[in-house]
């Protein structure tokens, strides 16, 4: 775990994952439907999620399931570190990461609730369109937690480092 808190504390790791982000974001975008995605949605009702899925024939549901294993998987994984550690710059504490760590989890039993069912598609289940909900839902909050966590880590930074140089302006005077 150190070793992994030691490669997130270097900035040229940062930006190597703040690229394939970027680069993971624009894949995403152009391999999956952007109007069919439950994972891009707020919230849903079993309806709205089994409409999603009847707009697209067999062969994008299987691009979907596909997407979600080949690229939505490993995404998960390069946000985990990426925004751990923009949290550990800008905060200096190890506890933080359980942030981008709780998103990757609930993320990924989104993605599991989804191709269940892509899977059993064209059958319903209305148990399982509700529990993929909640976790869209679920992830989105936190995503917005995490926002304001590096909002107020950035505005925390800038403060600091105005403080700090009001303070060795005076004590040049």
């Amino acid at each position: 775990m150190k070793k992994l808190f030691q490669f997130l504390s270097k900035g040229k790791n940062l930006l190597l994952l703040a690229g394939l982000f970027l680069l993971f974001n624009y894949l995403l975008s152009h391999f999956l439907s952007k109007e069919n995605a439950l994972d891009l949605k707020f919230a849903y009702s079993v309806e709205e999620a089994y409409l999603a899925l009847g707009n697209l024939d067999l062969d994008h549901r299987n691009v979907y399931s596909l997407g979600l294993w080949l690229l939505d998987t490993p995404y998960m994984i390069v946000y985990c570190l990426l925004f751990s550690g923009i949290l550990l710059k800008l905060w200096g504490n190890r506890k933080v990461v359980f942030l981008p760590v709780l998103i990757l989890t609930i993320d990924f039993f989104e993605n599991l609730t989804v191709l269940k069912m892509l899977k059993i598609f064209p059958k319903e289940n209305e148990f399982l369109a509700l529990l993929s909900s909640f976790f869209t839902t679920s992830k989105w909050i936190m995503v917005a937690v995490l926002i304001f966590m590096i909002l107020f880590g950035l505005l925390n930074f800038l403060v600091g480092r105005k403080i700090l140089s009001v303070n060795s302006q005076k004590a040049e005077i």
